[in-house]
């Protein structure tokens, strides 16, 4: 009977993870097509950047606070979900760590 309730534990378990792992990946792909949409003229420098100086990483850590912490609906929405997700992520885990220590 102990066999069933970790296995259905277990399942339930890996199956909350594949769709909170779901839900990072759309949220990953709405925060791309904003930052796409706003700051347009970024492209490849924003993700992929090539440091030459120290003024070059200050430059670049600018533009990442400007994009992420700007006050924009969409991108509080945006930072909300992914604090979901992560909040979502630690939960599964302390669920998991918690059934392996009862059992």
């Amino acid at each position: 009977m102990v066999d069933v309730i970790v296995r259905s534990t277990v399942l339930a378990v890996l199956a909350l993870a594949a769709l909170n792992a779901l839900h990072a990946g759309v949220v990953l792909v709405r925060f791309v097509r904003h930052l796409r949409r706003r700051h347009p003229h970024s492209g490849v420098t924003l993700w992929l950047p090539a440091f030459t100086s120290p003024a070059d990483i200050q430059a670049w850590l600018g533009r990442w606070r400007e994009a992420v912490g700007s006050r924009e609906p969409a991108l509080c929405a945006i930072r909300a979900e992914a604090r979901t997700v992560i909040g979502r992520h630690l939960y599964l885990a302390l669920l998991s760590h918690t059934w392996a220590l009862a059992v």
